[in-house]
């Protein structure tokens, strides 16, 4: 369970960079 959880919030994580990544490119 624990590391269900750790490895959600990595791709979490993942998703936010990733995210803020293409939003600075796009702009």
């Amino acid at each position: 369970m624990f590391n269900f959880t750790l490895l959600l919030g990595l791709l979490l994580n993942a998703s936010l960079l990733r995210g803020m990544l293409v939003g600075r490119i796009q702009n």
